[in-house]
């Protein structure tokens, strides 16, 4: 029984350690001129790094009011597996979908969108710099160990699933002055796919719902924790 056990327990952590292939943000530098060394990992999000400007607090001098620029892809030389640099139509579906998640996500969290700079307001631009097809998480049946054997058979035949996922960078600035405010790289991880069939933007519709909210919940927690309060 010992020996059985001992094999489960190497075979769950071999596949545990496959769940790690979502793209670390710290491995690939930024593209929004923001300096990739300043950024720390952000402690309520395991994919992402953020970075405040410091000085006087961000909530003591600006209001929740935002600028959205347009939701761009910026192509470099970070991985672009999801072919949005050759693939027009699946690209502008993206992008488009990105938009209507930031939008909703910032009103219902109370911010206000404007479309010029106004005092105390804050321009913030986004952008997909990474595109990943990676295999897919194990499911709960390949943790033990003929699941597991049968899952990297399908994956050495090429049958196994894949996650769609995506690197996506975000900056916030002074929307008078242009002074850089925040700074945020994220990974986030969309539908599974064969790995035969080409993505569409339903695969990483997911994960843009979930970059949103987690980009909106780090203002969050740099405006009211930075709010100084009142006696």
């Amino acid at each position: 029984m010992k020996p059985f056990l001992a094999l489960a327990a190497c075979c769950a952590l071999m596949a545990l350690a496959g769940c790690t292939n979502l793209p670390k943000a710290q491995d690939y530098s930024t593209s929004l001129g923001e300096p990739q060394s300043q950024l720390q990992q952000d402690p309520n999000w395991s994919g992402g790094r953020i970075w405040v400007r410091p000085g006087p607090p961000i909530g003591s001098q600006f209001d929740r009011k935002l600028i959205l620029e347009d939701v761009t892809y910026i192509p470099g030389d970070r991985p672009d597996q999801l072919d949005m640099r050759e693939d027009a139509e699946l690209r502008q579906r993206v992008l488009a979908y990105m938009n209507e998640a930031l939008r909703r996500e910032f009103t219902q969290g109370g911010y206000q969108l404007i479309s010029a700079p106004a005092p105390r307001s804050v321009r913030l631009r986004a952008a997909i710099t990474g595109t990943f097809r990676n295999d897919r998480d194990p499911r709960p049946g390949e943790y033990v160990p003929i699941g597991y054997v049968l899952g990297q058979t399908a994956k050495a035949a090429g049958l196994r699933d894949q996650s769609a996922r995506l690197l996506i960078e975000a900056s916030a600035r002074d929307a008078t002055t242009n002074q850089l405010l925040i700074a945020s790289l994220g990974a986030v991880t969309g539908s599974n796919l064969p790995a035969d069939r080409k993505p569409t933007a339903a695969d990483v519709q997911s994960a843009i719902d979930d970059w949103a909210h987690k980009v909106r919940l780090q203002f969050d927690r740099i405006w009211v924790a930075e709010i100084p309060k009142t006696q």
